[in-house]
């Protein structure tokens, strides 16, 4: 494993608690690999959600879950997951996240910024970056974990960044663990921040 690459290390937060069974939700689709990821690690009886509010990144995330052997389905926006095992892919806001996941989710992911390859003035933003970080706290499982990547490089990353950053920061240490990964001696590159729940 490269030290400096976060998203490694956000895949690795994620990989030693989830199980299969468990529910785990990622809040920005984009290209699907973190939501192939954790489909790996849920099934054979787990359920995994995705959002994302473009188009590209549900097509790209279906096709990306399709050829990993897993077959995901739609929701409508609003629409709450069923308690049956499966993967589903939301075309919505990360802010809906409360009313379409219920409370018990053992990891959420969010790689924020804008899709790889994709229109690079639809990104993620604070307000409702900072709803859906919100929400996710709500429905963590004791012992669940929020892994976030943030990417201060892009206009607007760098204030995204900040403002998860004091969001981080403001988490009770009598109810949570958090942890904050920096690359020292790059100022433009990923960082990750987490959030463990304590039991």
């Amino acid at each position: 494993m490269t030290l400096t690459r976060i998203v490694t290390w956000s895949h690795f937060l994620a990989r030693e608690i989830l199980r299969p069974g468990d529910l785990a939700v990622d809040l920005t689709a984009g290209k699907g690999r973190d939501t192939c990821l954790l489909a790996e690690m849920v099934a054979p009886a787990g359920r995994v959600v995705a959002f994302d509010v473009q188009e590209p990144a549900m097509a790209a995330t279906d096709q990306a879950l399709r050829e990993t052997g897993h077959q995901p389905v739609r929701l409508q926006a609003g629409q709450q997951v069923p308690e049956s095992f499966g993967i589903f892919l939301v075309q919505s806001c990360h802010s809906n996240l409360c009313r379409v996941v219920p409370a018990g989710a053992k990891v959420i992911m969010a790689n924020l910024g804008y899709l790889p390859g994709g229109d690079p003035t639809v990104m993620t933003a604070e307000p409702t970056t900072l709803a859906a970080l919100e929400q996710s706290l709500e429905i963590l499982a004791a012992g669940g974990r929020l892994i976030v990547t943030v990417y201060p490089g892009h206009a607007g990353g760098r204030e995204e960044d900040a403002a998860v950053s004091r969001f981080f920061s403001r988490l009770s240490s009598s109810d949570w663990q958090v942890l904050q990964m920096r690359v020292a001696n790059h100022a433009g590159a990923p960082g990750l921040i987490a959030a463990e729940k304590k039991l």
